[in-house]
C-alpha cells in the first residue's frame, strides 16, 4: 500500500494542510471560501517574510484579472476567523504571517482512495454527453459499495472534464491516491469502455482493462470493472460487497438511456432541468416498469419541484407522487438507499413526521453510508429539530463526502444562518458562489445574513443580483419586499407584495413569502394569515418555522404556539 505525504501547517490552535484545503481549530472546521485557504495557505507558507500584493494575486487567482480589493476581503475574511495577531498589513507593500508556523509532513495512507474522472466520449457527438456522465455516475456508485475505498463524489470529479491538469496535480488536489480515466462508446446496441488505473503520485500507468456488452449486460459490465479496480489496489471483498458488486440485472437498453438522460437532467437542479428529468424517467418506467432507479429519479424529481426554493409545484400535488415513486422503487429493490433516503425526505418535507423521516434516513446510511444527501436531509431533520450542532455537523460529514456540492454547500450555510452565526453563515454562502457563481438560492442565504446583522444596503445588492439570476423569481421579488420594508420603504415593500400575487395568479407561489414581508412591515395579523395558508399548502418551509431569525419578532404571540402545535410532536435536543 502506498504512502502518501502531505503538508500541514500549525499555528496557534489552528492547523491547515494541502490535501483537505480546510482549516481547523481542534476539531471544528472553520468555514473559508477557496480563495480564502489559498490565501491562507501562501501566507503561512511564506515564513514570516512580508508577501507582496502582486505575488499573492498572482498565486491565488493565476488565471484571472482581478482587483486589489478581491485581495482585501480575503484578508478581512482570514481575520475574522482568525482573531487578532495573526496577519499583518505592510503598509504600500503586502502581508505578513506574524504568528509561528510550524510546517510538518504527516503521512497519510491514501492508497484506499481513488477519483473516477469523467469519462471521454467518444461518439463526437455533444447530444451524447448524457451517456458517457451517466456511465462515470454508475460506475462511481458501483465503486461506493465498496466500504474499504474513498471515492471522490461525482461532483468533484464533474469539475475536471476537459481539465488540462496534469494527473499528479488532480490527484494532490482531490486528495487521492489512484485515478481512473477512460472512455465510453455505445454503438449499435453495445457499449464498450475503456479504463486505465493511474498512481495519482507518479502519474505511472498501472493497470487498464477494455470490456464490451451489449446494451441490457450493461451493469453486469459496471460490476466486473469496479471489481477488477478494487482487486488491482488490493482491496479484499468482503461477502456484503462482493454480493452487492453482483446485483446486476439485465436491463431494456432504451429504458436504461431515458434514464441516464434524466439524472443528466436533473443533476442541473434547474427548472427546466427538472421538467425533462420528470419526462425522461416517465419514459423510462413506460419502457421498462420493473427498472427500480427510473422510479428513484422520478421520486428525487417529485421532490425537489415541490419544495420551497424551486417553487414549480404545489407540495400537495409533487409531494404525494414522490412518495409514490419512492414506495415503487423501494417494491422493486428494498435495499435503493436513495429511495429510502428520497422517502425520509418526503416524510420531514411533506408529512412532517420526524420519527418516521429519522427512520428512512437510517435505514439509507445503513444501505450506502457514503451517500451525501442523506447527510443533507439528516441535517434538514436536526434543524427542524432545533438542534444546531447535529445540524451543522451533518452538513459537514456531507461536505466531507461532496465538498463541491452545490446543495451541500448551500445546506451548511442554511444551517449557520439559521443559528444566527451571521459571519460564518456569509463565508459559507461565498464559498457556495465561488462554486456555482449567482445561483439564486447563494443570493437569497448571504442577503439574509447581510440583514440579520443589519447590513440592510448590502443585502438589498444580493437580493438585486438574485432577482436577476432567476429572472424575477418569487423568491427574490419577497426578500427585495422584506428589505423595502425593514428600510422603512413601505410603498415599495407594497408594490413588492404586489407582484407577488400577479406571480402567483401565473403559477404556484408559496404563502410563506407573503408572510414574510407582512412580518417585516410589521402587520403580524396578515403574516399569521398567510402561515395558516402555507400550513395548508403543506409548504416544506415550515419545519423551520422555529429556527427563522426573520420570525423572532412573531414568537411571543400566543399564535405562534398555536402554529408549531399543528406540527405534532416535535421532540428537541
Amino acid at each position: 500500500m502506498n504512502q502518501q505525504g502531505k503538508h500541514v501547517y500549525q499555528f496557534g490552535s489552528f492547523r491547515i494542510d494541502h490535501v483537505e484545503r480546510l482549516l481547523r481549530r481542534g476539531g471544528e472546521v472553520i468555514p473559508l471560501t477557496p480563495k480564502a485557504i489559498e490565501t491562507l495557505l501562501v501566507l503561512a507558507a511564506g515564513g514570516g517574510r512580508v508577501v507582496e500584493k502582486e505575488e499573492l494575486i498572482r498565486t491565488v487567482w493565476p488565471d484571472s484579472f482581478v482587483e486589489e480589493g478581491s485581495l482585501a476581503r480575503n484578508i478581512s475574511m482570514l481575520r475574522k476567523a482568525l482573531g487578532d495577531g495573526y496577519i499583518e498589513t505592510i503598509a504600500r507593500r503586502g502581508y505578513r504571517f506574524t504568528t509561528p508556523v510550524s510546517e510538518m509532513r504527516e503521512d497519510v495512507d491514501s492508497g484506499r482512495s481513488l477519483a473516477v474522472l469523467p469519462l471521454a466520449n467518444l461518439s463526437g457527438e455533444p447530444s451524447e454527453i448524457y451517456f458517457a456522465d451517466g456511465m462515470t455516475d454508475e460506475l462511481i456508485s458501483y465503486l461506493l459499495k465498496i466500504d474499504a475505498l474513498s471515492v471522490s463524489s461525482r461532483t468533484s470529479v464533474m469539475a475536471y472534464r476537459d481539465a488540462k491538469k496534469p494527473l499528479r496535480e488532480i490527484a494532490r488536489e482531490l486528495g487521492v491516491n489512484w485515478v481512473v480515466e477512460g472512455t465510453v462508446l455505445q454503438s449499435e446496441g453495445r457499449v464498450r469502455i475503456s479504463v486505465r488505473l493511474v498512481d495519482g503520485a507518479t502519474e505511472r500507468h498501472l493497470w487498464s482493462g477494455k470490456y464490451e456488452r451489449e446494451m441490457r449486460d450493461v451493469l453486469a459490465l459496471q460490476s466486473e470493472v469496479a471489481g477488477d479496480i478494487s482487486r488491482e489496489i488490493r482491496i479484499q471483498l468482503t461477502p456484503p460487497e462482493k454480493a452487492r458488486l453482483a446485483q446486476s440485472r439485465s436491463v431494456n437498453p432504451e429504458a436504461y438511456q431515458d434514464y441516464l438522460r434524466g439524472r443528466f437532467f436533473w443533476n442541473k437542479r434547474t427548472a427546466e432541468g427538472l421538467r425533462k428529468a420528470r419526462e425522461c424517467f416517465e419514459q423510462a418506467i413506460g419502457k421498462d416498469p420493473s427498472y427500480a432507479p427510473a422510479h428513484c429519479g422520478l421520486a428525487d424529481t417529485w421532490a425537489l419541484m415541490g419544495s420551497t426554493g424551486y417553487d414549480l409545484v404545489p407540495p400537495k400535488d409533487a409531494m404525494p407522487r414522490a412518495r409514490a415513486a419512492a414506495g415503487n422503487a423501494l417494491e422493486i429493490d428494498d435495499t435503493l438507499a436513495e429511495a429510502h433516503a428520497t422517502l425520509g425526505y418526503v416524510k420531514l418535507a411533506y408529512e412532517w413526521d420526524l420519527a418516521g423521516a429519522e427512520r428512512a434516513l437510517a435505514r439509507a446510511l445503513e444501505l450506502k453510508p457514503n451517500y451525501a444527501i442523506t447527510y443533507q436531509w439528516q441535517g434538514e431533520l436536526w434543524m427542524a429539530r432545533s438542534c444546531p450542532d447535529e445540524a451543522i455537523g451533518a452538513f459537514r460529514h456531507a461536505l466531507d463526502l461532496d465538498p463541491l456540492s452545490v446543495p451541500c454547500n448551500l445546506g451548511l450555510g442554511w444551517s449557520y444562518y439559521f443559528c444566527r452565526k451571521d459571519d460564518l453563515a456569509i463565508g459559507q454562502f461565498l464559498r457556495t458562489l465561488e462554486i456555482a457563481p449567482n445561483v439564486p438560492m447563494a443570493l437569497y442565504g448571504l442577503g439574509l445574513a447581510f440583514q440579520h446583522k443589519g447590513q440592510h444596503r448590502k443585502g438589498l445588492g444580493e437580493f438585486r443580483k438574485s432577482y436577476e439570476s432567476s429572472g424575477g423569481g418569487a423568491a427574490a421579488v419577497m426578500l427585495l419586499g422584506v428589505t423595502h420594508a425593514l428600510s422603512g420603504r413601505t410603498k415599495s415593500a407594497d408594490k413588492e407584495l404586489a407582484k407577488l400575487r400577479g406571480l402567483a395568479k401565473q403559477g404556484y407561489v408559496p404563502s410563506v413569502y407573503e408572510a414574510f414581508v407582512h412580518v417585516a412591515l410589521g402587520d403580524l395579523d396578515r403574516a399569521f394569515e398567510a402561515l395558516y395558508r402555507a400550513v395548508e399548502e403543506r409548504s416544506s418551509y415550515m419545519i423551520f418555522l422555529n429556527v427563522q431569525p426573520s420570525f423572532e419578532n412573531m414568537r411571543s404571540d400566543r399564535r405562534y404556539a398555536d402554529l408549531l402545535k399543528l406540527f405534532g410532536d416535535r421532540p428537541l435536543c
